[in-house]
């Protein structure tokens, strides 16, 4: 038990240090005239380190790749700042082709390169009163139950009798045609949810809105019982929020001029064992979207694709825990920089 405590705080310690710096490679390549000189090597080997900059956040997603745009400048005048070690891993001169490659592995410092896109986002350039207001509702839930349904099968047959009549001393002949056919009907399955507390993530979720430049409203004093009803009842049975639901929390927060809501899911799978280390991981399934709601008719401005992420622990529980809270915060990122790259503060 004491190995597996052991193993458990260095795993947390390698996650937390993974969470804050990336390794990522990049490829730099450059043309030269006459014989390779140092002047080149340093440029591509600056090249290099650049695209693996770049190559991070094209891993990231689209929303990612725009924001790096607004930052590449700043990014290529302060490599070192952003860049806390980088490794050679492969050189190439073609001299006949006068190219020389060079290839690295740098660590990246993500937390400088997430603040550096906060304070280059319209969002947080926009004054106090310009910020957007915000709601959101983030769902955990794992499955209770699942009701499977058999095919019901519907057979129909049709019988035809032919007869021969027959002469006194003759005798009788008859012929059964049957014909036989039908159908079969299969209902859908009903899976029931059990909601789950993200209570204790709902601090960072904040944080990290309120840092992306967005004034962040508790559901609890803009969203009504009835309609928080709703919400679970909505969300144990189903994947997204019945129409009438949706409309009156829609109606609710528009009188209250709040104009984006933001909900996402976050669905909890079995239990396992991480084939790396032996200990528990579960996977949590996360999707989102973003609806404007500041004009006549709410419109979808941005969505988190279906995203995969795994809690590991040394119990099932913490495990768990653990995949929700890195799920939440990986679809408040995404939903943060999508809403950067459009532009809406």
């Amino acid at each position: 038990m004491k190995k597996i405590m052991i193993l458990a705080i260095l795993l947390m310690s390698t996650l937390l240090a993974q969470a804050q710096v990336v390794q990522v490679k990049g490829v730099g390549t450059l043309s030269y005239s006459g014989t390779l000189q140092q002047d080149v090597k340093d440029k591509a080997y600056v090249k290099a380190q650049l695209a693996a900059v770049e190559r991070y956040f094209a891993e990231n997603g689209e929303a990612e790749s725009q924001n790096f745009e607004n930052i590449e400048a700043k990014v290529q005048e302060n490599l070192d700042k952003f860049i806390l070690n980088t490794t050679v891993i492969n050189e190439q001169d073609q001299a006949s082709l006068h190219k020389y490659s060079v290839a690295v592995r740098v660590d990246l410092n993500v937390a400088k390169l997430r603040n550096t896109l906060r304070s280059s986002s319209n969002v947080s350039k926009a004054n106090q009163a310009a910020k957007s207001q915000l709601v959101y509702i983030f769902v955990g839930r794992e499955l209770a139950s699942a009701t499977s349904y058999d095919a019901r099968l519907f057979k129909r047959s049709a019988a035809e009798v032919e007869s021969t009549a027959s002469t006194k001393s003759g005798t009788q002949k008859a012929a059964i045609q049957v014909e036989t056919g039908g159908s079969s009907t299969q209902k859908t399955d009903e899976l029931a949810y059990r909601l789950l507390p993200i209570t204790n993530v709902a601090t960072s979720i904040t944080s990290l809105f309120s840092q992306g430049g967005f004034i962040v409203v508790d559901p609890a004093y803009s969203i009504g019982d009835k309609d928080f009803k709703s919400i679970n009842k909505d969300f144990s049975s189903g994947n997204d929020l019945l129409p009438s639901t949706m409309r009156s929390i829609v109606t609710t927060l528009k009188k209250a001029q709040i104009p984006l809501l933001v909900i996402a899911t976050l669905d909890v799978g079995t239990p396992g064992k991480d084939p790396a280390t032996g200990m528990a991981r579960v996977a949590v399934n996360v999707t989102g979207r973003v609806l404007d709601l500041s004009n006549t008719m709410p419109r979808e401005v941005a969505s988190v694709p279906l995203t995969q992420v795994y809690g590991i622990a040394a119990e099932n529980i913490v495990a768990r825990d653990k995949g929700l809270k890195d799920a939440a915060l990986i679809a408040t990122r995404e939903i943060i920089s999508r809403l950067n790259a459009s532009g809406i503060q």
